[in-house]
């Protein structure tokens, strides 16, 4: 097909404005990060800048969908309880404690956190390992920045920590996937929660979102640092263990669902014995 002239010039208009958004988009995250971050203590601005021209950066449209329809927003409690207490999942906490039960004993005893909260955390967030890598941690994180107002600026402050935690590491932000939200690892934390409240429970020298000792060490760490109680054992509704375990997923129904999995697991496994 021969164009003339002015179909070329239109058509060069069109895809040069079409670019020019996409990379202005690129470049409003970029300085967004810059002006509300510490980003320049870790990266100089051409680090940032290669980061933002990269071809792995895009937005994720399943991601908002996701949001759209969080199952702790759209169902009745009833609903989003049947999601996590299902016959598999819980005979999977069954398994998972007996074959950690030594690791998560020792926990107990360090931490005062029941054993059957961490498993029954694990088994709601990842289905104990099976599932926890949906998404690029980094492009959830981008998404979220410019399309959801009320979340741009905790996205950001996300999207920094992710930087951090890649450079400590050594790793290209793009390799590490989670899920809608921006959660990584076995048990799902954010970047600034993983960067502040995990911890080397192994005492190996690295912090492992893949590895169940600092896994569950950290997510043991993490509770008594949200308000987890000593020498406690009330798992009723808004007691301070309920609270600690809401700070997970600031949820009351995510809150009861782990209490209900973690007392329906402990009538299983006394049973088992």
């Amino acid at each position: 097909m021969k164009l003339n002239i002015k179909t070329t010039l239109y058509l060069y208009f069109c895809f040069s404005v079409l670019f020019g958004q996409e990379k202005g988009t690129n470049y409003r995250v970029f300085n967004k990060l810059i002006n509300e971050t510490k980003i320049e203590e870790y990266y100089s601005v051409n680090e940032v800048r290669t980061i933002f021209e990269s071809p792995a950066l895009k937005e994720e449209p399943e991601v908002l969908q996701r949001f759209l329809k969080k199952p702790e927003k759209i169902k009745t409690y009833k609903q989003y309880r049947a999601i996590f207490l299902t016959e598999d999942r819980l005979a999977g906490g069954v398994d998972f404690y007996f074959q950690n039960k030594e690791l998560l004993n020792k926990i107990m005893l360090e931490f005062d956190v029941d054993p059957l909260i961490l498993v029954s955390i694990v088994g709601i967030e990842t289905n104990y390992g099976k599932r926890y890598a949906e998404y690029s941690v980094f492009n959830s994180l981008y998404t979220q920045t410019i399309n959801l107002p009320k979340r741009a600026s905790w996205a950001t402050k996300e999207l920094y920590e992710l930087l951090v935690y890649s450079k400590e590491q050594g790793t290209n932000p793009f390799d590490l996937y989670g899920s809608y939200a921006g959660a990584f690892g076995y048990g799902q934390f954010i970047p600034s929660s993983f960067n502040k409240l995990s911890i080397d429970y192994d005492k190996n020298g690295i912090k492992n979102p893949y590895g169940w000792e600092d896994v569950l060490g950290s997510i043991a760490f993490y509770l008594t640092e949200n308000g987890y109680p000593e020498n406690n054992h009330n798992f009723s509704f808004r007691s301070p263990i309920w609270r600690s375990a809401r700070t997970y997923n600031r949820s009351d129904k995510y809150a009861n669902v782990v209490i209900d999995f973690r007392n329906e697991l402990s009538k299983r496994i006394f049973l088992s014995y």
